[in-house]
């Protein structure tokens, strides 16, 4: 049993280290970054000297690490490892909890966060979660350490093991059961077969889409105005706001979030490419490979997907017109900003949800369940999931009338296979088993009611942001370190979507 256990964590060290040197690189980069702040006045605003200092202490103690996991598991001259189904596994697990640990270095050292709260904030950033136990953001973190912030967040919204795949050598079968592990949702509608391949090619577009948004948010800021208590748009907070827009995460800036901007433009900017990280990137490829827009159309979650942005926008508008007396552009202004943050979990702030009237309310808890399309960034159970659970459903009524008729239920026009609707349907019981089990242990834990334990478990699940029913300001400041832990884990069973890590728990997942 020794001896098995070692060759695993043999086989699995070198992915790990790259992935943890990979995070060094990202680290290194940014104080870099800071350098050049200091050294061309990048940054308008007075800067902080000296800040890129900790990124590079934390980028030095990182690829040493890395050097020295390498060097456990580095292959013999002339032999080969490749990963297995149960080494994949174990890797991602290894790698997601190495990016908490190790990305949240900069944060001990350069803003004196305690070493939960440290775990606790890179965990959100990697997945894409966007709580925060920042109540001053801005007075608490440099600009690089908040670039830093951005950049986990864009790391870990396609997926650092997927960009493992597709930069780093062939790593055998396990190439695949790494993907499958991290990639969210049931399908993977459009992609090519080759692992390797797709895995770059969603890189590849993950990167295009948030270029092009920081061009567009950057010429904005060009030609906008500058005025007295509203932050610029400029280059650095255009890139920021990018890189956490399309990774659908949320970390903002600003404490006041998008709304600190005060601009209609820049808040449909940035709802627009919400949404866009909100579709199924397979579909962006199988779009172009096909020349056109018919793969969209072709696609039930999509439609299903438009139409409850349509319908939950037309219907928390009204809501807003009617319980906040607003006109009714600016109705739809806060709206459609409010659904496409919630349904693509990504959490940016421009309104106050919880003043909203009880059934507006639910409409925005609505789209935090749901989420965006599988095969995207955004987290929740998924559009897919939630339409194969209708459709199950609609098939079970009809055998308890028609008993001898077959049920076939069809997804974009292919046969879903009865695997698929099983597992389904063991998701959605495992999240809500997760959902109820989480909100015992907060209140168990806490000192808070039963709905701000369950508002914290369901940013957490959901890998959402906001958290909503909670007392006081929007964030997880109050919370004990046991209770970040708790969170910081269930935010890793929500990226992985539970299976990749309860697999550890099973004793015939360490028999060989």
């Amino acid at each position: 049993m020794i001896d098995d256990l070692r060759d695993i964590m043999r086989k699995v060290a070198v992915p790990v280290s790259y992935v943890i040197g990979g995070l060094a690189f990202f680290m290194a980069l940014c104080g870099v970054a800071g350098g050049i702040m200091e050294l061309v006045g990048f940054v308008r605003e007075d800067l902080d000297r000296g800040a890129m200092v900790p990124l590079f202490i934390s980028a030095g103690v990182t690829a040493l690490t890395a050097f020295l996991i390498y060097r456990v598991g580095r292959e013999e001259e002339g032999q080969q490892r490749h990963l297995t189904r149960r080494d994949a596994t174990l890797a991602v697990a290894l790698i997601w909890v190495g990016t908490g640990v190790f990305g949240g270095l900069p944060f001990l050292i350069g803003a004196g966060l305690s070493p939960a709260d440290s775990f606790f904030e890179a965990i959100s950033g990697f997945t894409t979660t966007g709580a925060t136990i920042l109540s001053d953001i801005e007075g608490t973190m440099s600009r690089p350490l908040l670039l830093w912030r951005s950049i986990i967040q864009w790391l870990g919204g396609m997926g650092i093991v997927v960009l493992f795949v597709a930069v780093f050598p062939n790593v055998g079968v396990g190439g695949k059961h790494m993907f499958r592990s991290e990639v969210p949702g049931p399908t993977a509608e459009g992609l090519q077969p080759r692992i390797r391949e797709t895995s770059f090619t969603l890189w590849l577009l993950y990167t295009v889409f948030t270029v092009l948004q920081v061009v567009v948010l950057a010429l904005i800021g060009w030609f906008t105005p500058a005025r007295e208590g509203v932050p610029t748009m400029d280059l650095y907070q255009a890139i920021c706001h990018s890189l956490t827009t399309m990774s659908t995460g949320g970390f903002s800036t600003q404490n006041a979030s998008v709304a600190a901007f005060d601009s209609a433009l820049i808040e449909t900017v940035i709802g627009v490419f919400m949404l866009i990280a909100g579709v199924n990137f397979g579909l962006y490829y199988g779009a172009l490979r096909a020349r056109s827009l018919r793969v969209f159309l072709r696609s039930t979650e999509f439609r299903v997907y438009v139409g409850l942005v349509l319908g939950a926008t037309a219907l928390l508008a009204l809501g807003i017109l009617v319980n906040h007396g607003d006109n009714p552009i600016e109705s739809l202004r806060y709206a459609f900003f409010m659904v496409a943050t919630t349904i693509t979990s990504t959490g940016y702030g421009t309104d106050d949800y919880m003043a909203y009237a009880p059934w507006p309310l639910g409409i925005v808890l609505l789209m935090m369940f749901i989420g965006g399309m599988s095969g995207s960034t955004a987290g929740g159970i998924k559009v897919s999931r939630i339409v194969l659970l209708a459709k199950s459903t609609m098939a079970q009524v009809r055998r308890n009338i028609r008993p001898s008729v077959i049920q076939t239920i069809r997804m974009s026009g292919k046969r879903v296979a009865q695997p698929v609707l099983t597992e389904v349907a063991v998701f959605f019981f495992v999240y809500m088993v997760f959902m109820a089990a989480g909100v015992m242990l907060i209140t168990w834990i806490e000192p808070v009611e039963l709905g701000t334990a369950f508002g914290a478990m369901l940013t957490s699940l959901s890998n959402m942001g906001p958290a909503p029913f909670y007392e006081g300001a929007d964030n997880f400041s109050g919370y004990t370190g046991t209770s970040k832990m708790v969170f910081s884990l269930a935010m890793i069973l929500g990226r992985l979507e539970f299976f990749t890590l309860l697999a550890l728990l099973l004793p015939d997942f360490w028999r060989r």
